[in-house]
């Protein structure tokens, strides 16, 4: 089955236009054809976000969230995010979403692609026909 580690981009697109690529996942995800990770990084990403002092924002969040696996930041995935920063492939909480994906064998669905390129044998999440 196909796994997708969500970064933080695609759960503030949706929160803020309802756009993006969320609503194309979870449908995936309803009609059985992934699996939905999130790194708690991202989850610390989101609530550091100002939007999030609105109530309905949180409320909505919470509810995405409650449908999608965690990840948790284990001594794998913070080696793995050790070697893509000292490698200079990304740096910050973007290197934990990596790493998890990596670790996962699982693509990274992300409104910013730029920001995940240079890492060696990530693969980015493309909607492709179903």
């Amino acid at each position: 089955m196909r796994k997708i580690v969500i970064d933080t981009s695609v759960f503030i697109d949706f929160a803020r236009a309802k756009t993006g690529l969320y609503p194309q996942l979870f449908e995936l995800f309803r009609d059985g054809i992934c699996e939905l990770y999130v790194p708690t990084v991202v989850i610390f990403e989101l609530w550091a976000g100002s939007s999030m002092s609105k109530k309905t924002i949180v409320d909505e969040t919470v509810r995405m969230l409650s449908k999608i696996k965690r990840v948790e930041l284990d001594e794998k995935i913070a080696k793995k995010t050790g070697e893509i920063i000292r490698q200079k492939q990304i740096r910050g909480f973007d290197a934990i979403v990596a790493a998890s994906a990596l670790e996962l064998g699982a693509e990274v669905a992300t409104q910013n692609e730029k920001h995940f390129r240079k890492v060696k044998g990530l693969k980015l999440y493309q909607l492709q026909g179903r």
